[in-house]
């Protein structure tokens, strides 16, 4: 301990330092002018009584530096003689607010109390991108719609689709071997025991019509939300539920129709437009309806009893109606020009073509576009058809069969979209290895050349009271001169 002549006394706070420091160690005061911190080496006015600081002398000699009388420190907090806390005097330690943890699957280093990737989740960080294979070389994948080894373009998943809703329903979609754009849709629903219930859509958008192919996808699921819907039963009568399943019908084409006018762009003046064939099959019954030229065919098994139950809407109908054969008006001029459409320009009168039939025999009941019926009409020749495939050794299976037909139209020319929707009544109706069974799948088709149908206006001349679907309607290999819509 130093003695008290090896001390400096603080002349600010009285506190002993060793000599020869030149500032306090308890307050920092300057030790050599005795000076208290922050008072730029001056020494504190003297106090009158009262503690207030009197005015220094205006003339004479200064007086002689008096060092102040020692300032006690007071006691730290806790320490003896310290005051007693109070509630003003005691600061409050701030909460400390644990950081809120992002939302699994939406962690972000971002965000504003980020906690990291929740474990086991799926997260945009370290997700692989999917490389879907060319189907073009084999060898290369698809990234920004080009094969990174041939080059080759990404096909549209539109350019083929397949619906398998149940083992006993299933429909195929292609774009053919001639235009640029599939505007073929269809829309399946089915329970999974056959014939209990099901309902199907198939819309073919016209070529030469803006988005047609968005419009006809959009009114053939508008169609099928509607159709999938319970009917009434009537109290048993059959009168009654036919006449229920017709107002749905009816319904659907409306639904249809206002989905296509929402995909219309105001004042486009090549408004898309659609066809409209629609089945809802409750037990042994189906109820059919169209709009258009896209048709509804039941086919039995064998060769007896296959018909067409649709109506077709165009200018060859109207021939055929005066006499003219079927194959030279279906394959002359305006032949599938149609006259009703569905869109925002479609006639006034919509309401569907209706029919009914009792699936009382093994066969299918089938809808399609144009772009099948194309190479085969009637409803004989198509019976045959299927006959030639069943008795080369394929299952009775509808996307087996739907693939087949595609494949047939193809094969013949493939001049439109080509879309049919198959429900097979009886038989073995299990489904392959190779089959999907629930699901949509895509398969890449290279597009082909574009071979547009020009429509014209026409005034419509079957009775609507709902609001049509788009105009769809396409050519076979002869000529059409395409006046009215198709």
């Amino acid at each position: 301990m130093s003695s008290p002549a090896e001390t400096l006394t603080c002349a600010a706070c009285g506190a002993a330092n060793p000599a020869g420091s030149a500032f306090c160690e308890a307050c920092g005061a300057d030790l050599v002018s005795g000076a208290a911190p922050g008072a730029g080496g001056m020494p504190p006015a003297p106090a009158a009584a009262g503690g207030m600081p009197t005015a220094a002398p205006a003339s004479g000699p200064p007086p002689a530096l008096v060092p102040p009388a020692p300032m006690p420190v007071p006691p730290a907090p806790g320490m003896p003689g310290a005051p007693a806390p109070t509630a003003t005097s005691t600061p409050i330690p701030a909460r400390a607010v644990p950081p809120a943890a992002a939302a699994q699957g939406e962690e972000s280093p971002l965000d504003i109390g980020w906690t990291g990737v929740v474990p086991g989740r799926a997260n945009a960080y370290d997700a692989t991108p999917v490389l879907v294979p060319c189907g073009t070389c084999g060898a290369g994948h698809y990234e920004d719609g080009y094969c990174d080894q041939c080059g080759a373009k990404q096909p549209n998943p539109r350019d083929h689709l397949e619906e398998t809703p149940s083992a006993w329903v299933a429909g195929v979609s292609d774009i053919g071997r001639r235009h640029e754009r599939n505007e073929d849709a269809l829309a399946l629903a089915a329970r999974s025991e056959p014939l209990s219930f099901a309902a199907l859509v198939v819309c073919d958008g016209v070529s030469n019509t803006t988005d047609s192919e968005v419009a006809s996808l959009a009114a053939a699921r508008a169609a099928r939300q509607v159709l999938e819907q319970p009917v009434s039963a009537g109290m048993g009568v059959a009168e009654a539920a036919r006449a229920a399943a017709y107002r749905r019908l009816g319904e659907a084409v409306a639904a249809a129709n206002q989905a296509v006018i929402g995909t219309t762009k105001s004042g486009d003046p090549a408004s898309p437009s659609c066809t409209f064939t629609g089945a809802i099959v409750d037990g042994r019954t189906a109820h059919v309806g169209n709009v258009g030229d896209s048709r509804i065919y039941w086919l039995p098994d064998g060769s007896q009893g296959a018909r067409q139950l649709s109506t077709d809407d165009s200018v060859a109908a109207e021939r055929i109606a005066t006499g003219v054969e079927r194959k030279v008006a279906e394959t002359g001029p305006m032949a599938h020009s149609i006259t009703r459409w569905l869109g925002v320009d479609a006639p006034d009168d919509l309401t569907p073509h209706t029919a009914s039939v009792d699936l009382d025999a093994p066969g299918w009941l089938m809808l399609c576009s144009d772009g099948l019926w194309n190479y085969c009409s009637e409803a004989s020749e198509l019976q045959a058809k299927i006959g030639e495939f069943m008795s080369g050794g394929m299952p009775p299976e509808p996307l087996a069969l739907g693939r087949a037909l595609v494949g047939f139209a193809n094969n013949a020319g493939g001049a439109d979209n080509i879309t049919v929707a198959l429900l097979r009544v009886g038989g073995d109706t299990r489904t392959s290895a190779a089959t999907p069974v629930a699901g949509t799948t895509t398969a890449a088709v290279a597009p082909a050349e574009v071979a547009g149908d020009a429509p014209t206006a026409s005034p419509g001349q079957q009775s609507a009271d709902s609001v049509g679907d788009l105009a769809g309607s396409s050519t076979t290999e002869g000529e059409n001169d395409g006046a009215i819509h198709g």
